[in-house]
């Protein structure tokens, strides 16, 4: 007899309730995560904190690591969405302008910050990292775009290596960030670090 996969799906949350449920869920284990950190972070702490029991979470996800991969996905497609919003805002405005929009996009598409990207390193790491690396992808791609649009305000020149520079430059500084810095500091900062490579402001 074949033996059941051993960290099976669970059922998906299609209806309502059951999608508010799951909602509950990945908040309350990104704010323990947090606030509290990895090790903190149990299913039983998951659904105590969620209000729900712990056969309500595994209703939705087979263990511990599934509901973090979840919370990874979710975490990301509200970066993505945030992404995508400014983009199709900022066609028209100016290098310095669409540069701001885009790192404004990033902090409000972030919904709990860097700490809990930190935490996520250690909960599901491999899941955390291609995630990651698709956004990066995508907005390499922007990035990309917007440098050609302006390429004639520049003084780099090789404007893949511009966007290679960028990219990590502002992912590695909001990483590293505390939330505060990143709240309330990070897009100026980042800001003129970008202008001073691009532009020498």
């Amino acid at each position: 007899m074949a033996s059941p996969p051993a960290n099976p799906q669970r059922r998906q949350a299609k209806q309502t309730r059951a999608r508010e449920t799951v909602r509950v869920i990945l908040d309350a284990a990104a704010k323990i995560l947090v606030t509290e950190g990895y090790h903190a972070c149990t299913t039983q702490r998951i659904a105590k904190a969620a209000g729900v029991s712990v056969g309500s979470i595994y209703q939705y996800f087979g263990n511990r690591d599934q509901v973090f991969e979840a919370l990874i996905e979710r975490e990301v497609a509200t970066l993505d969405q945030s992404f995508a919003l400014q983009q199709a805002a900022g066609a028209h405005l100016s290098l310095e302008d669409a540069l701001r929009a885009m790192l404004q996009a990033g902090v409000q598409g972030w919904s709990y910050g860097p700490v809990l990207y930190r935490q996520l390193e250690f909960a599901a790491s491999q899941v955390l990292r291609s995630h990651v690396d698709q956004a990066k992808a995508r907005l390499h791609a922007h990035t990309r775009q917007l440098l050609e649009l302006h390429r004639d305000e520049l003084r780099v020149s090789e404007l893949d290596l511009a966007t290679f520079v960028i990219i990590n430059a502002t992912v590695g500084l909001s990483t590293n960030a505390s939330q505060e810095l990143f709240e309330h500091q990070y897009v100026d900062v980042a800001l003129e670090l970008i202008l001073c490579y691009l532009v020498g402001v």
